[in-house]
């Protein structure tokens, strides 16, 4: 359903605004996600499970000697993942997480469909 390999995203809370994740890599197997990136917090992995037939989401996000934030999603519908982080009941907002598509260099092949 998701590829694996390199995503990138943002996520918002009141008081910092949205906040860009660089490049980090995500990998999809068997209902389970691991990954690992950097944002303006610091370094962090993912670790979670995907549901195969509906594209939900559930990731801990652990921060290298800090705390972790859960990340609930489902897809969007054009490949990306939406919906809410949150730290205990007290700090929570919305993600966005994509993937990182390969730019168009102009010389790909044109295939006739059909």
């Amino acid at each position: 359903m998701y590829p694996s390999g390199r995503w990138d995203g943002f996520w918002v809370q009141d008081g910092w605004g949205r906040q860009a994740m660089t490049p980090f890599t995500l990998e999809f197997a068997a209902g389970r996600v691991t990954g690992e990136g950097r944002d303006i917090v610091g370094r962090f992995t993912f670790h979670g499970e995907y549901n195969q037939a509906t594209g939900e989401v559930r990731l801990i996000k652990q921060y290298f000697g800090r705390h972790r934030v859960l990340y609930v999603g489902q897809p969007d519908g054009e490949g990306s993942i939406i919906g809410h982080w949150s730290i205990g009941e007290l700090q929570t907002g919305p993600f966005l997480l994509r993937p990182c598509w390969p730019k168009p260099t102009g010389t790909e092949p044109i295939h006739d469909i059909g």
